[in-house]
């Protein structure tokens, strides 16, 4: 197999793949011996028909099956042999097929690799606050709860009916079991920011090409999720379409941020040696957090 490539931009890459007539008729027996056995020829059992006759008889179909089984594994055979990286599927053109030699065309992005400097992302400065629920929070809730059981009752509850309400004995209990509430969503709402301050940094501090079909790939997921959430609150159509192009624009930073932070957590996984299998984010974050030095 001879391979060449050549190189558009920082990312996108085009490999040139030839299978010559040897190692070609070689994996052209194998794979047609394989295909023919769900092949039916009259006069012979179902998979006992020469190769010739196959050919013969189902030669279109013969090749189709072949490169559908076979151009992804001389593609893989080619990145592995550049020690190239992809970052999607490729576009596979220029598909040149004969009885001595296949030449093809794939069209690739590859993932960008960075070289990192732990100061980037070791030591991250957070400011931090410490989660407290106030007494008038407390109350702002309950205050609400009563006004809509009000809505519903046309009846003003003192603090005790609203705690049995609530399924409570007491008031104590209850206005306990809300500042819980407003207490857990404090934290997570610190959380949200901490780790907002870590991704900012390392956007901030660390550059990244990225491919652009992840780009578009990450921009059509937010997009359709957007669009979901405006359906599912019963927004006209034609409001929708009216505003989608804004839309649109608003979510395309966003989904650059979004893949740019991607690989930067992949880079700073493979620099400390981290292995996540399915939250590459969580570990990340966790592992660059531990390294954090909190401010008030």
């Amino acid at each position: 197999m001879k391979t060449e490539v050549k190189k558009i931009d920082k990312l996108k890459r085009i490999i040139t793949v030839t299978i010559e007539e040897e190692n070609l008729s070689r994996d052209r027996k194998e794979a047609y011996a394989e295909i023919g056995k769900s092949l039916k020829v009259p006069g012979f059992r179902p998979g006992s028909a020469p190769l010739d006759v196959l050919e013969k008889r189902y030669s279109g179909s013969l090749k189709e099956e072949f490169l559908k089984k076979m151009l992804p594994v001389y593609y893989k055979n080619a990145l592995d042999e550049n020690k190239l990286i992809p970052a999607g599927n490729p576009d596979i053109s220029d598909i040149e097929f004969t009885d001595k030699s296949l030449k093809f065309c794939a069209q690739l992005e590859i993932k960008p690799q960075l070289e990192l400097d732990e100061a980037e992302y070791r030591g991250i400065k957070v400011k931090d606050k410490a989660a407290e629920v106030k007494e008038e929070e407390i109350e702002k809730v309950l205050t609400n709860i009563k006004e809509e059981i009000k809505k519903a009752t046309e009846k003003d509850l003192n603090d005790d009916d609203l705690a049995r309400w609530a399924g409570y004995p007491n008031i104590a209990g209850f206005r306990e079991a809300v500042k819980a509430e407003i207490f857990v969503e404090k934290l997570r709402e610190r959380r949200r920011k901490i780790d907002s301050q870590i991704s900012k940094h390392l956007l901030d501090k660390i550059k990244t090409d990225i491919p652009r079909h992840e780009l578009e790939e990450r921009h059509k997921e937010l997009m359709d999720r957007e669009l979901y959430h405006l359906r599912s609150r019963n927004i006209p159509e034609e409001d929708i379409e009216k505003y989608k192009k804004d839309i649109e624009e608003k979510l395309k930073p966003l989904a650059e941020e979004e893949v740019k932070l991607y690989y930067i957590l992949e880079a700073i996984a493979k620099k400390e040696g981290l292995k996540p299998e399915h939250n590459l984010g969580e570990v990340v974050l966790g592992y660059l957090l531990s390294q954090a030095d909190y401010t008030e």
